[in-house]
């Protein structure tokens, strides 16, 4: 009997010291946050090298700013093909798959570069695309005005580059108030611009002015067939000043329309980011576009 009853209370013991331990076990660990590299594709005036700090500076931007585990720059260079992507890579789903399978991530960021010359602008069109879930979105350009300060302005565009991605907590001070606020710019229509009235303007009175000539020309030639003998020297050479005058009409006509529909072809604008620091440390954004 006593020896049962030595037996239950061990029992009763063992399971109460065992029931905490079950119940601190513990918790599943954080899933891992995705995997994004940024792949280089064409670039524009920039050497390997430039574009290669640039893809860092995004990926080290977007880490910082999303929770995401962000590559680029010289590290995933030396993982693709040595001969480099074709150009359309970013739209060939097998391409992308073996790219995301080199550098080893679940989302791709195909950048584009463009050095426009002007003050060392460069422009930075990016495509995400997801290989695994077949899926692909083209990304607002984001001009860069110095690229001294690329990944400030990178930072401020990474929620519009990822914009699935989890924002990542950042800890709070009382040093500054300072932060960055990013709006995007609407996207302009194709219209009518002045220069293009101007140069529709100048066809419709090179039109007029050719047909008028024109008719004035066959008016002089018909009175001039019709009386050979009457017909001087001085009314064929106004015959022939006249056809002259008629055929500039006729070509600034044909010129000043290409003009106008090459200006209106072009007149539209696409949204777009545009960041520029200010003297206080804050930034400002600004909107760039063709007029």
């Amino acid at each position: 009997m006593g020896r049962s009853v030595a037996f239950l209370l061990s029992l009763v013991a063992s399971t109460a010291i065992a029931a905490p331990r079950v119940a601190q076990s513990p918790a599943a660990p954080a899933p891992a946050p995705i995997r994004v590299a940024v792949v280089p594709g064409i670039a524009v005036n920039l050497d390997t090298a430039r574009v290669d700090a640039l893809s860092q500076d995004l990926a080290e931007a977007l880490t910082a700013e999303l929770v995401v585990d962000a590559v680029g720059g010289l590290e995933v260079r030396r993982k693709l093909p040595p001969d480099g992507l074709p150009p359309d890579c970013v739209t060939t789903p097998a391409c992308a798959e073996d790219v995301a399978r080199r550098v080893g991530a679940t989302q791709l960021l195909f950048v584009v570069m463009v050095d426009s010359g002007a003050s060392g602008s460069i422009q930075v069109d990016a495509t995400w695309v997801e290989p695994g879930a077949a899926r692909s979105a083209s990304r607002p350009a984001i001009d860069l005005t110095s690229a001294s300060d690329a990944k400030s302005r990178f930072a401020s565009s990474a929620r519009l580059l990822l914009p699935d991605a989890p924002v990542r907590e950042k800890p709070t001070n009382g040093g500054g108030t300072g932060g960055v606020n990013t709006t995007m710019t609407e996207g302009v229509p194709r219209h009518f611009t002045t220069p293009a009235k101007i140069t529709a303007a100048v066809g419709v009175v090179g039109l007029g002015a050719g047909i008028a000539f024109g008719l004035s020309t066959r008016s002089k030639y018909n009175a001039c067939k019709d009386d050979v003998l009457g017909c001087t020297q001085s009314d064929k050479d106004s015959i022939r000043t006249t056809g002259f005058i008629a055929d500039a009409g006729f070509v600034v006509a044909v010129g000043a329309g290409i003009a106008t529909a090459i200006l209106y072809a072009t007149s539209s604008e696409e949204p777009r980011i545009v960041v520029a620091p200010t003297a206080d440390g804050g930034a400002s954004v600004s909107a760039f576009g063709r007029f």
